[in-house]
């Protein structure tokens, strides 16, 4: 009897600890409940799309920055031609860039009667006081000017013409009536872009440059067209289509006297 109470202890012992060894039956995973460990905590599960997030900024828009550079562009362009008409309009009320040229010549002669410069802006001056056909004046004249260009060489940089931009051409023997401003191309005369012209005088005139004249970048040149007809002598000028203009603020009162 003993022996028979013995043998079934022993029994259920090999039957508890055969229990004890088997692993426990793994449960399915459902992907849209969170996974736990034997404390019962939820396992945080990754959220789609959250890796790499600094990966998947979205693209940046040229084409838009291209739109906002070329409105600022624009805008500066405006500002610059906006200062240049006040400086066309102050010579103009002070007698023209002429007077104005030779009041401070008289003016930098009594300060500096030995400055070297004197005798030459004093025969400049004398050559636009007499002259019978249309002159450019170069030297007094004012255009925009280009800071990425490297292609103007020897040609100064305020001789730049682009779209948008206005010019002030200082000279003589214009005329009285309104003529035109043309910008050669391929030094062919035939082959020319008219300016708007917006004021007109004897000694003064100013211009601008449509927005698309449709032309590449290229040597030009400018020339005024008198109403009957006669023609200036060309002037060497740089025209560039996608230019970046230095808007330098024209001072109303700085001087002509370009010596």
């Amino acid at each position: 009897m003993k022996n028979r109470i013995m043998i079934a202890i022993f029994l259920a012992v090999m039957v508890f600890s055969a229990a004890a060894q088997q692993p426990a039956k793994s449960q399915p995973v459902n992907p849209a409940e969170p996974s736990t460990v034997a404390s019962g905590k939820p396992v945080p599960q990754p959220v789609a799309g959250s890796l790499n997030t600094d990966r998947e900024q979205p693209p940046v828009d040229l084409k838009k920055m291209a739109e906002e550079l070329n409105e600022h562009q624009r805008w500066e362009i405006e500002q610059h031609n906006q200062q240049l008409k006040q400086r066309f309009t102050s010579l103009q009320e002070a007698g023209g860039w002429q007077s104005v040229f030779a009041t401070q010549l008289k003016l930098q002669r009594l300060a500096n009667p030995k400055a070297p410069q004197l005798s030459e802006a004093q025969q400049f001056i004398t050559n636009f006081i007499f002259c019978d056909h249309p002159v450019i004046a170069e030297r007094t004249s004012e255009f925009q000017s280009v800071t990425n260009n490297v292609r103007l060489g020897q040609v100064s940089r305020q001789f730049a013409v682009g779209p948008l931009a206005s010019v002030i051409i200082n000279g003589c023997s214009f005329g009285p009536e309104t003529g035109e401003v043309r910008l050669i191309l391929n030094h062919d005369a035939s082959n020319s872009v008219p300016l708007q012209v917006s004021d007109w005088s004897d000694s003064s005139i100013f211009a601008t440059l449509g927005a698309n004249p449709g032309v590449t970048d290229q040597d030009a040149q400018l020339v005024v067209v008198r109403k009957d007809g006669t023609q200036s002598k060309p002037m060497m000028v740089q025209f560039s289509q996608h230019q970046m203009f230095q808007a330098s603020g024209t001072d109303t009162e700085k001087s002509v006297l370009a010596f």
